[in-house]
């Protein structure tokens, strides 16, 4: 079992070389396509009502990614398990939106895979976050 003077040493410890380099991958590659998505919503003229929804969708999923990255980086620490099931909250949101527009959309269940696997890792954080509480 792991003591209280390890597990606050744990919370206190700096992010490590590994994530802080994923952050700043994702926080690129977020503002990457946020860039993109977004002059081509501005510049094509006589876009269908769904690609305007969907170019929404993906810069909002682009914005809160880039918010994610910024934080952990800022933070210089661990996101905690509450972090963590807020991502998941906005994972499966998002993955039942675009279930449900390629529903709309005509493709059948082709987002269904995404929305399960959202659920999953929202059940898993929910999971670690209570164990994490019962320490």
């Amino acid at each position: 079992m792991i003591s209280a003077e390890e597990t606050i040493a744990g919370l206190q410890d700096a992010l490590s070389l590994r994530r802080r380099v994923r952050s700043v991958v994702q926080l690129s590659g977020a503002a990457a396509v946020v860039a993109l998505v977004t002059v081509l919503w501005l510049t094509e003229d006589g876009l269908p009502a769904r690609t305007r929804i969907g170019f929404a969708v993906v810069v909002t999923t682009g914005l809160l990614t880039m918010i994610r990255a910024a934080r952990a980086l800022r933070r210089r620490g661990h996101l905690f398990a509450r972090d963590r099931v807020i991502a998941g909250w906005v994972a499966t949101g998002f993955a039942v939106l675009l279930a449900t527009g390629l529903v709309l959309a005509g493709h059948g269940l082709l987002g269904l895979p995404v929305a399960l696997a959202a659920t999953g890792f929202l059940v898993f954080t929910r999971q670690a976050r209570k164990r994490l509480e019962e320490r």
